[in-house]
């Protein structure tokens, strides 16, 4: 149904644009792995306690409603801005040797910035995780992360969005080009977006920075267009690549466990979260009417309520027992169990709409900007990181820092490769 229903309002779901994939991103890591819970053919997340069938079929109903309400609110934005749903078909890409020097020079400040944050942590958790096992690894991914003493989100953004950016357009200018110095150039930077990925020992990010790469080969050298024998050797690729990290990484005994266990991540573990804040509200704590959305600068009279914590704390206490801060102490998931806990079924009715009003709003200004190698860098960076929605809450999308931030260097490399103007589409 929700295919149909891109396809009839012309989102093909076999060209690379926004709002397709956060739609597939919701039906595969939002939907998707209802079925398995509701028979309990997952065992793993059974055993954690998601047995109530009657919950996991609320999940699914929550999440095939924010599917829809989702697209809907696309094509709403769609119809107020007179716009096609294909924003971006990538036919005419054009090539500025200016923009990818003053991109280089940008990545030599996430080289800079990557330095003083090692400088500021007492172990790297892959290199701990290579010669000490899991669970110190575990400790010192706390300490890289919500334990880190300072403003870890600024590092972050630079060291892993911006350097994504980077290396998005480095490898669509080393495709149009052909020339060395830009396969160089690539070849650096996908070292470090590499290690950025991996040092903390999560395996997310690097599969998003290997799809991220296929997706700037899709608008670089297909024009959008998805090949299918490419992407089915790509999702088995990463399948593969994910169950052997689950193997060094942690204590799985062998490589049938490491493929069931990236299945059940894969497709339970946002799904998992939603299950338990349907326990928690409002039955263990009252719907928080908004106190869970970020409050910059404590401008605003609340305390922002740590929402993905106190549900994890509640669930299993024993991460906070033995000292994990960050991702493992924390329970996040799809966009609808934020709008849930805040404002219960209303929540979930209106939310999704917004979200997806505003995913189209943003793709569509983004899309007056020509079609260059930082474009597409910038573009699929914006792709991937509206994918979250699959399981994150929706607040940190309002004030989007990430977003404002990243979209705002890119905006200063254009214009200082034009001549302190940012070239449109209609002006070249």
């Amino acid at each position: 149904m929700v295919i149909t229903l891109l396809q009839k309002s012309g989102f093909s779901i076999l060209r690379l644009g926004t709002i397709q994939f956060v739609s597939i991103s919701l039906f595969f890591f939002g939907f998707l792995g209802t079925l398995p819970l509701y028979f309990g053919w997952d065992e793993y997340r059974v055993s954690l306690g998601v047995n109530d069938q009657y919950l996991v079929f609320k999940v699914m109903m929550f999440s095939g409603i924010t599917m829809l309400l989702f697209i809907v609110g696309a094509v709403s934005a769609k119809t107020v801005f007179y716009a096609p749903a294909t924003l971006n078909k990538f036919n005419r890409i054009h090539f500025n040797k200016k923009e990818i020097q003053i991109s280089f020079l940008f990545f030599l400040f996430v080289l800079v910035v990557l330095a003083v944050y090692l400088s500021k942590i007492p172990d790297v958790a892959l290199f701990v995780a290579l010669t000490e096992g899991a669970q110190e690894a575990a400790l010192a991914r706390s300490r890289m992360g919500n334990e880190f003493p300072g403003k870890y989100h600024w590092y972050s953004l630079i060291m892993h969005d911006l350097a994504n950016v980077i290396t998005f357009s480095f490898f669509s200018a080393f495709l149009i080009t052909k020339k060395k110095q830009y396969s160089i150039a690539f070849f650096l930077s996908f070292l470090v977006s590499s290690f950025t990925a991996l040092m903390a020992t999560e395996k997310v990010p690097f599969v998003w920075l290997i799809i991220g790469l296929f997706l700037a080969y899709v608008a670089t050298k297909r024009n959008g267009q998805y090949p299918l024998k490419q992407l089915i050797t790509l999702f088995v690729l990463v399948l593969t690549a994910v169950a052997l990290s689950y193997l060094y990484f942690t204590d799985t005994p062998n490589l049938l466990n490491a493929f069931s266990n990236v299945f059940s991540r894969a497709f339970g573990g946002s799904i998992q979260p939603a299950y338990h804040y349907l326990e928690f509200f409002p039955e263990h704590q009252d719907f928080l009417l908004g106190t869970s959305f970020p409050n910059p600068g404590g401008l605003l009279p609340f305390e922002p309520y740590r929402l993905t914590r106190e549900v994890m704390n509640w669930v299993d206490p024993s991460g906070a027992k033995i000292g994990v801060v960050g991702s493992v102490g924390s329970m996040p998931t799809v966009l609808w169990g934020e709008a849930y806990a805040n404002f219960g079924y209303l929540g979930i009715t209106i939310i999704p709409f917004l979200i997806g009003f505003l995913v189209f709003t943003i793709d569509y200004f983004v899309s007056k900007i020509a079609d260059t190698p930082l474009k597409i860098g910038l573009y699929v960076w914006l792709v991937l990181h509206y994918s979250n929605l699959a399981n994150a809450g929706f607040s940190k999308f309002i004030l989007d820092i990430y977003l404002f931030s990243i979209i705002a260097i890119c905006l200063l490399i254009f214009s200082l490769s034009n001549n302190l103007k940012i070239k449109t589409k209609s002006s070249v």
